[in-house]
């Protein structure tokens, strides 16, 4: 459904719901293994930008992976970032520690998925899809990252460490410092009537926990539209 505000009276989340889904520019919040989800959400996208967590905690993580992979090879114009789980996954390839860590936090499913013990089982294609990530696209208007920016530094868009830019919760955002861009993150799992709220600020967040199906408020994909950003595309858990 699109979620769009409308009415001088109404709160910033009220508004029109709607099945139809324009080719703009959108971004989708943590997909998290839910790959029908996914597809519902993006076969009519023209480009669509993602924030990371493709993988763990959802039941399909391999097939959120080979879906991705098929939009880019298939031509679909898709610009992923890498989250933290991907990150999880690529530091336990030669890491034990981090390899135990990334179990805990919803790798042993992805691991089952693939009929494999260890990530350097994955095949190489997996792995390098992974690597290519970026962890940040700074557009004209926006700025996408997977978790934040560091408002200590002077210029947080090109001084914030990797380590912020993927695990970073609970910051003040410093609209000064942002140069008129929004920022739009993922990463924290957000009830929608506050992500709605949050189309109204300089920091939009888009996880709605789309595996944490039941839940209320909770549950969905969601999608921001770049172009239009009062509108969000809203897809309830349907794996």
């Amino acid at each position: 459904m699109t979620v769009g505000s409308e009415g001088k009276n109404s709160p910033p989340w009220a508004g029109r719901f709607s099945n139809s889904i324009v080719h703009r520019r959108f971004v989708v919040g943590d997909i998290h293994g839910c790959s029908q989800t996914l597809r519902r959400m993006v076969e009519e996208v023209l480009e669509l930008g993602l924030l990371g967590d493709y993988i763990d905690r959802g039941p399909d993580s391999k097939g959120v992976l080979d879906y991705l992979m098929k939009l880019s090879e298939g031509g679909y114009d898709i610009r992923p970032l890498r989250g933290n789980h991907e990150q999880l996954l690529l530091d336990a390839l030669d890491d034990p520690e981090a390899f135990t860590r990334w179990k805990g936090n919803g790798g042993y499913g992805t691991l089952h998925e693939f009929g494999i013990t260890h990530p350097r089982e994955l095949p190489t294609r997996y792995l390098d899809f992974l690597a290519s990530m970026p962890l940040m696209r700074l557009l004209d208007d926006y700025v996408l990252v997977h978790a934040g920016l560091d408002f200590r530094k002077d210029d947080p868009v090109t001084e914030t460490s990797h380590h912020n830019l993927l695990w970073a919760r609970d910051y003040l955002v410093v609209p000064a410092k942002l140069d008129g861009r929004t920022l739009i993150t993922g990463h924290s799992k957000t009830p929608l009537f506050v992500i709605c709220e949050s189309l109204q600020t300089c920091h939009i967040t888009l996880d709605n926990g789309c595996y944490s199906k039941g839940e209320m408020g909770q549950g969905a994909m969601v999608a921001l539209d770049l172009d239009w950003r009062d509108q969000l595309i809203v897809v309830e858990n349907c794996d």
